[in-house]
């Protein structure tokens, strides 16, 4: 009994040792960055570390507008939940490429570049440059990537007898939120 109780802590240690950095809360470890190419256009600078990565669900939604002669589906706002990597609500995702925390720090960001997700039906893949309001966990968060998209786009067209009706397309995806490094 004795040597499976000393089995047990020593494989314990090990893999406690072999854990990733822990983040900045106590219980946390530090996320990794998405796998990209080498000249993706949504590469964060070398100076700045994955502070946190959530998982977003929800719909973006859109408008039809009238575009010259023709109708289009027109972006108009994302809405959607994020979530921890427990699967615990985290905060909300909003218009004008906002976040907010459930601890209260939020962040309002501005698209830098793109790149076409995998999938044709599937939002591009972001980076976001970003201002932090607040301590917590969005507090000095200077980026975001939005990554692993899944559905969120519109339709090719609409029809004039849909002019002004607004169209809530599910997606979801992972947002990586990264921090200077210290």
């Amino acid at each position: 009994m004795r040597h499976v109780l000393l089995s047990s802590c020593a494989a314990l240690l090990l893999a406690a040792c072999a854990a990733p950095p822990a983040a900045d809360r106590p219980g946390e470890r530090r996320p990794e960055p998405p796998a990209l190419g080498l000249f993706s256009p949504i590469r964060v600078p070398d100076d700045h570390e994955p502070a946190l990565r959530l998982a977003a669900r929800g719909v973006q939604i859109f408008r039809c507008e009238r575009v010259g002669e023709a109708y289009a589906w027109r972006f108009r706002q994302p809405e959607a939940e994020l979530f921890d990597d427990r699967g615990q609500p985290a905060g909300r995702h909003g218009a004008n490429f906002s976040f907010e925390h459930r601890d209260g720090s939020r962040l309002l960001a501005t698209v830098v570049e793109h790149e076409k997700a995998g999938a044709a039906d599937s939002l591009p893949w972001l980076l976001l440059s970003a201002k932090s309001f607040g301590q917590g966990a969005f507090g000095g968060v200077s980026y975001i990537q939005r990554v692993n998209t899944h559905g969120g786009m519109p339709p090719a067209g609409c029809a004039a007898g849909q002019a002004n009706r607004l169209l809530r397309v599910e997606f979801s995806s992972d947002f990586v939120f990264y921090r200077p490094r210290r």
